[in-house]
């Protein structure tokens, strides 16, 4: 079994408020995340997982509904950079899913193969209303994806040995989560399935930030079960399920790594 080494990628920050992560919790308390992606490595293949928001994006230093935030090409430059790579070194692209501020630099590697699921391309090509409004999907990647060596998934799949692919939806048809063999075991890497630790864990009473403070938080009433959703789930019933399944396949919360989670900046695993 191959060994992965996973490290997370700075690609800026946007601050939102609280409650649009964790529905209904800490109203108008402004938490700053991160924009991520992943470098992932078995000593062999050389992978990359989402490739940020284009800076197109961002207006006058604000992306999504007015929100505060920076990031962009040159953000993911810098990061690939800093870990001694080029965008030309990278062999594989992985998608969690293609919204914006996750597939919004695809274009910076033309000579990889970019892979994501078959139903999360169907959802660029004809998103929602709602989707349109909050402008989740950029359609001018439509060109761009098909333009480069794109592989289309239909469900789980085992893409190279100690690296599977599995089906999340719910905060996108085609939402998916990385399975990572490492040696300190297998890290269930969540994309915007999971922002932030606190949704999967709603018994949480502090969090971690990016400059490695402390956030006081409030706990979810135990009634409301075993996960809180974001405002930006648009199928509850799929999101759910897919909660069940991450959680009965993780086998401690050190081995979950949520799309937007603060704590792992600088970090790495495996």
């Amino acid at each position: 079994m191959a060994m992965w080494k996973i490290k997370p990628l700075f690609y800026g920050t946007i601050e939102v408020k609280k409650e649009q992560l964790t529905t209904g919790l800490d109203a108008g308390l402004p938490l700053t995340v991160p924009y991520l992606g992943f470098y992932l490595t078995d000593g062999r293949h050389r992978i990359l997982c989402d490739t940020g928001i284009n800076a197109k994006y961002i207006v006058d230093g604000k992306a999504w509904a007015g929100s505060p935030a920076e990031g962009g090409e040159d953000w993911v430059l810098k990061s690939l950079k800093e870990i001694g790579l080029a965008p030309e070194d990278i062999d594989l692209v992985i998608y969690t899913h293609l919204h914006n501020d996750h597939a919004g630099n695809c274009h910076l590697f033309p000579e990889a193969t970019h892979i994501f699921q078959d139903a999360e391309w169907k959802e660029l090509l004809d998103p929602l209303p709602s989707m349109v409004i909050r402008g989740d999907f950029d359609q001018s990647l439509i060109p761009e994806l098909k333009g480069l060596n794109c592989q289309k998934l239909v469900g789980d799949v085992e893409l190279l040995d100690g690296l599977t692919l599995i089906l999340t939806p719910g905060h996108t048809a085609g939402s998916q989560c990385l399975l990572v063999t490492t040696n300190e075991g297998v890290y269930n890497m969540a994309g915007d399935t999971i922002h932030i630790l606190p949704i999967a864990f709603p018994d949480m009473s502090e969090m971690t930030l990016i400059d490695g403070t402390t956030l006081p938080i409030t706990p979810a009433p135990k009634h409301w079960g075993t996960a809180v959703p974001s405002s930006l789930v648009y199928d509850h019933y799929a999101w759910f399920k897919s909660i069940y399944r991450i959680k009965s396949m993780l086998r401690k919360r050190a081995l979950l790594i949520p799309g937007h989670e603060p704590s792992v900046v600088g970090k790495s695993f495996g």
